[in-house]
C-alpha cells in the first residue's frame, strides 16, 4: 500500500460535495509530498470554487492516480461511459450505487463505488467544508473490476479525512440509503408543501422537520430516478401512517404510546453513540 496515496487526483464536479472531498485531502495529516488536486466543471463553477484555494487548477487530462466523480447520479453515469481503464482508482460519491457499479462493471474500470452519508441542503463550493466528512459513515461498494488495493487505500485514505469506511454491496447500500436519506428528504419536502400557507407561524419544530425541504431539485431528480428501493420503502411508511391514523381514530393511545416508546429509544440510542 502506498502511504501518500493519493499524490494526485482529478474530481469531476467542484461543487458542495467536490470541493469539500479536496478541501478534506488538503488538510489532512501530512503523507510527504502535497496532494496535486484538479477540478473539472463549468467555468462559473470553478471560478466560485477557486476562492476555496482547493484546487491546482482545471483538467481533465492530468496523470493521477485518483479520479473523484463528484457529480449529479446521471452525469456520473454518462462519464463512466467515457473513462477508460487506467492506473488511477475511480471513486464516485453519488447517493446511489446500483446503477453506477453495474455501468462501471460493464466497463471493466479500476473502479469503486463510494458514497458519504454527509451533506447539506445547501448546494454549490460556497457550501464546502473540509469538515464535512468528519464522523460520517462514507460506504464503499466493490465491484468485480475493482483493484485489489483500491479498497485499502480508500478506507485509510477516508479515515484520515475524519470518515468511518464500511463496505457493502450496492444493493444493500440502496436499500439502506432509501429509508435513511431519500425517504426523510420526501417526508420533509411534502411536510414543507403541506403546512406552507401557514410558515410564518411554525415553531422549531417544523422548522427542523423541513430543513431538508431546501435540497434543490437538480440534485435529487436523478436519486429519484435510479433509487429502486424507493418506492416500498415509501409504500411500508405510509402504512405504518395508516396504522398511527387508525390508532388515532380509535383513541387507542396505548399503540401510539409505543410508537413513541420505540422512536425515543432509538433517539436515545443515537445520542449516547
Amino acid at each position: 500500500m502506498d502511504a501518500g496515496f493519493p499524490r494526485s487526483v482529478v474530481i469531476y464536479g467542484a461543487g458542495l460535495m467536490g470541493t469539500s472531498f479536496a478541501l478534506a485531502l488538503k488538510r489532512r495529516p501530512s503523507t510527504g509530498s502535497p496532494v496535486r488536486i484538479y477540478a473539472v466543471d463549468r467555468p462559473d463553477v470553478l471560478q466560485r470554487a477557486s476562492l476555496h484555494g482547493a484546487f491546482e487548477g482545471s483538467g481533465e487530462s492530468q496523470d493521477v492516480d485518483l479520479i473523484v466523480l463528484a457529480a449529479p447520479v446521471g452525469q456520473i453515469l454518462k462519464l463512466l461511459e467515457t473513462l477508460e481503464p487506467g492506473r488511477a482508482i475511480i471513486l464516485d460519491l453519488g447517493s446511489t450505487k446500483v446503477e453506477i457499479c453495474k455501468t462501471a462493471e460493464r466497463r471493466r474500470l479500476p473502479f469503486i463505488g463510494g458514497h458519504p452519508m454527509t451533506g447539506s441542503e445547501r448546494s454549490g463550493p460556497e457550501a464546502a467544508s473540509a469538515e464535512l466528512f468528519k464522523g460520517a459513515p462514507f460506504f464503499l461498494c466493490p465491484i468485480a473490476s475493482t483493484p485489489g488495493r483500491a479498497a485499502v487505500e480508500l478506507e485509510d485514505l477516508i479515515r484520515s479525512i475524519g470518515g468511518t469506511p464500511l463496505q457493502i454491496t450496492a444493493e444493500e447500500h440502496d436499500r439502506i440509503v432509501a429509508r435513511l436519506s431519500h425517504l426523510p428528504q420526501l417526508v420533509s419536502t411534502l411536510l414543507a408543501d403541506y403546512a406552507s400557507d401557514h410558515r410564518d407561524l411554525a415553531g422549531p419544530g417544523w422548522k427542523s422537520l423541513t430543513r431538508l425541504a431546501a435540497s434543490p431539485f437538480h440534485v435529487w431528480r436523478d436519486i429519484l430516478q435510479t433509487s429502486g428501493y424507493l418506492p416500498g420503502e415509501l409504500r411500508a411508511f405510509i402504512e405504518r401512517l395508516q396504522s398511527l391514523l387508525t390508532a388515532l381514530e380509535a383513541n387507542d393511545l396505548g399503540e401510539i404510546e409505543a410508537v413513541f416508546r420505540r422512536a425515543n429509544r432509538a433517539v436515545s440510542e443515537e445520542t449516547r453513540e
